[in-house]
Protein backbone atom coordinates (compact mmCIF):
# COMPACT_ATOMS: atom_id res chain seq x y z
CA UNK A 1 0.00 0.00 0.00
CA UNK A 2 1.30 3.53 -1.04
CA UNK A 3 1.19 6.40 1.63
CA UNK A 4 -0.58 9.31 0.49
CA UNK A 5 0.68 12.73 1.03
CA UNK A 6 -0.95 16.08 2.71
CA UNK A 7 0.58 19.64 1.62
CA UNK A 8 -0.06 22.38 3.89
CA UNK A 9 1.05 26.24 2.87
CA UNK A 10 0.26 28.60 5.67
CA UNK A 11 1.82 32.16 7.08
CA UNK A 12 3.73 32.60 10.38
CA UNK A 13 5.63 30.14 12.38
CA UNK A 14 2.95 30.54 15.28
CA UNK A 15 0.12 29.47 12.54
CA UNK A 16 2.44 26.44 11.35
CA UNK A 17 3.49 25.24 14.80
CA UNK A 18 -0.43 24.70 15.68
CA UNK A 19 -1.22 23.37 12.55
CA UNK A 20 1.03 20.89 12.77
CA UNK A 21 0.67 19.85 16.28
CA UNK A 22 -3.17 19.55 15.83
CA UNK A 23 -2.53 17.48 12.46
CA UNK A 24 -0.41 14.61 14.67
CA UNK A 25 -3.43 14.56 17.40
CA UNK A 26 -5.91 14.20 15.29
CA UNK A 27 -4.95 11.48 12.96
CA UNK A 28 -2.20 9.02 12.51
CA UNK A 29 0.11 10.67 10.21
CA UNK A 30 3.68 11.51 10.20
CA UNK A 31 5.31 15.02 9.38
CA UNK A 32 8.11 14.67 6.70
CA UNK A 33 8.94 17.82 6.24
CA UNK A 34 8.42 21.62 7.60
CA UNK A 35 10.13 24.31 5.17
CA UNK A 36 9.88 28.03 4.69
CA UNK A 37 9.54 28.58 1.78
CA UNK A 38 9.76 32.84 1.75
CA UNK A 39 7.38 35.56 2.39
CA UNK A 40 6.25 34.09 5.72
CA UNK A 41 5.06 30.48 3.98
CA UNK A 42 5.41 27.48 5.51
CA UNK A 43 4.89 24.16 4.04
CA UNK A 44 4.39 21.00 5.75
CA UNK A 45 4.20 17.97 3.93
CA UNK A 46 2.63 14.96 5.95
CA UNK A 47 2.40 11.28 4.53
CA UNK A 48 0.03 8.77 6.02
CA UNK A 49 -2.89 6.63 4.89
CA UNK A 50 -5.52 8.49 2.76
CA UNK A 51 -7.94 9.00 5.29
CA UNK A 52 -5.84 10.01 8.41
CA UNK A 53 -4.28 12.44 5.82
CA UNK A 54 -7.65 13.88 4.42
CA UNK A 55 -8.52 14.58 8.22
CA UNK A 56 -5.43 15.88 9.40
CA UNK A 57 -4.63 18.12 6.38
CA UNK A 58 -8.96 18.95 7.15
CA UNK A 59 -7.87 19.50 11.10
CA UNK A 60 -4.69 21.53 9.70
CA UNK A 61 -6.68 24.25 7.82
CA UNK A 62 -9.13 24.34 9.83
CA UNK A 63 -6.54 25.68 12.68
CA UNK A 64 -4.80 27.81 10.11
CA UNK A 65 -8.06 29.88 9.45
CA UNK A 66 -8.20 30.80 13.09
CA UNK A 67 -4.73 32.49 12.38
CA UNK A 68 -6.48 33.59 9.12
CA UNK A 69 -3.11 32.15 8.37
CA UNK A 70 -4.50 29.51 5.55
CA UNK A 71 -2.64 30.33 2.44
CA UNK A 72 -3.29 26.43 0.39
CA UNK A 73 -3.87 22.58 0.85
CA UNK A 74 -3.42 19.79 -1.29
CA UNK A 75 -3.61 16.08 -0.73
CA UNK A 76 -2.39 13.49 -3.01
CA UNK A 77 -3.06 10.06 -3.19
CA UNK A 78 -0.75 7.95 -4.63
CA UNK A 79 1.91 10.15 -5.90
CA UNK A 80 4.69 9.21 -7.96
CA UNK A 81 7.24 7.09 -6.65
CA UNK A 82 9.96 9.70 -7.91
CA UNK A 83 8.52 12.90 -5.83
CA UNK A 84 10.27 12.29 -3.13
CA UNK A 85 13.47 13.60 -4.74
CA UNK A 86 12.08 16.77 -5.15
CA UNK A 87 10.45 17.40 -2.54
CA UNK A 88 14.22 16.08 -0.44
CA UNK A 89 11.69 13.64 2.02
CA UNK A 90 12.26 10.60 2.87
CA UNK A 91 11.85 6.93 1.46
CA UNK A 92 8.75 5.20 -0.12
CA UNK A 93 6.17 4.64 1.16
CA UNK A 94 4.97 1.20 2.13
CA UNK A 95 4.24 -1.34 -0.55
Amino acid sequence: MYQSMGILEVVGMAAATACTDRMIKSAFVQIDKMEKTGSGLLTIIIRGDLASVQYAIEKGAEEAMKFNALYQYEVIPRPYEGIESVFGIGGKGDK
